[in-house]
């Protein structure tokens, strides 16, 4: 039996006006009441019937973006190019922080493609499991992954940078200047970002011949608090430690502040290398090396590939883009 938006405000116990404005996003409602609908509209995998569709018009010329977290200066930037390109194109776009929360990913997802409000999305996934999104795949709606991937979805392009790569550099500069215990500060285990350059990591290490060592890994949540509350952990925990690699520019700020704690200088004591090149990086005594990457042009080249897809749902490039490093003296004067 195909169930009707009347169906869905019987169960929720709620207005057919209110079930509409939650579907379509007309109107805020409270959080008790959206999650209700929202349960029961999962529940039924309910779409808009064929009438409300083809009320539609051709295009909204509206984009979704839809990051999993917002905090630091990278995806800030890549949120801004998303957003310039897609003026630039005269598309609206609808932005979304998921905060790393999965179910309000997967609610967001089904609210904007259920009720048809946005032509595509661009998406940086909260990890890189997300086979959920095999029915819209199947039905050649147009998303974009943006930043982490899942590696088994091969037909929706991407664009990241070369974690990998940036992973290698960042501690092969670091072996460069005599280190051979590496820490490691990173935000989430089970996405492709921290994958990508850990694996980076332990490549470098191997090729130097020195063990790779779990205990010299510690999560900091991608958060300022995260990151010093992870650098006293390792520092403490594993005094041998004398070079941290730190995997985002909060964490980074964290660090510094763990290490004013400990009474600890860098590049004295500990050096340190972070990611993604903060505005105040050279203004902070040691200043601070940095991996960069792109977020300009990893923003631009979303929106653009996104604008392939919709024209052409055959498109499934994966563009990779190149890191660099920004030396500086917190890891020693070369």
């Amino acid at each position: 039996m195909k169930v009707t938006m009347k169906d869905i405000a019987k169960e929720a116990n709620v207005s057919v006006a209110t079930v509409s404005r939650v579907i379509n996003g007309t109107k805020p409602t409270s959080e008790e009441t959206y999650k209700k609908i929202m349960d029961v509209i999962k529940k039924y995998n309910y779409v808009p019937n064929s009438s409300a569709q083809n009320l539609r018009q051709k295009n909204t010329k509206t984009a979704a973006l839809i990051v999993s977290s917002f905090p630091d200066s990278y995806i800030t930037n890549i949120t801004k190019a998303v957003g310039q390109r897609a003026r630039e194109y005269g598309y609206r776009l609808l932005f979304i922080d998921t905060n790393e929360q999965a179910d309000y990913e997967q609610e967001s997802i089904q609210l904007l493609t259920s009720s048809q409000m946005v032509d595509g999305l661009i998406l940086s996934p909260t990890s890189n499991n997300i086979d959920y999104l095999q029915p819209l795949i199947d039905k050649q709606f147009p998303i974009v992954l943006v930043n982490r991937y899942d590696p088994d979805l091969e037909t929706i392009p991407r664009v990241t940078a070369d974690d990998y790569q940036a992973g290698f550099d960042a501690t092969n500069h670091l072996l460069s200047h005599g280190h051979k215990h590496i820490g490691v500060v990173y935000n989430f285990p089970n996405v492709t970002t921290t994958i990508d350059r850990l694996n980076g990591y332990k490549e470098a290490l191997k090729l130097a011949g020195i063990p790779y060592r779990e205990d010299y890994l510690d999560q900091g949540f991608g958060t300022v608090e995260g990151g010093m509350r992870a650098t006293e952990r390792l520092l403490k925990g594993q005094p041998d430690v004398t070079a941290l690699f730190i995997q985002s520019d909060l964490m980074t700020i964290g660090a510094i502040s763990a290490l004013k704690n400990l009474s600890l200088r860098w590049p004295d004591d500990v050096s340190l290398i972070g990611f993604g090149d903060f505005e105040a990086s050279e203004i902070i005594e040691p200043p601070i090396t940095n991996v960069n990457l792109p977020p300009d042009t990893i923003g631009k080249t979303a929106f653009d590939a996104l604008l392939n897809k919709m024209s052409n749902p055959q498109y499934n490039r994966h563009i990779q883009l190149p890191t660099s490093l920004i030396v500086r003296k917190s890891c020693g004067t070369h």
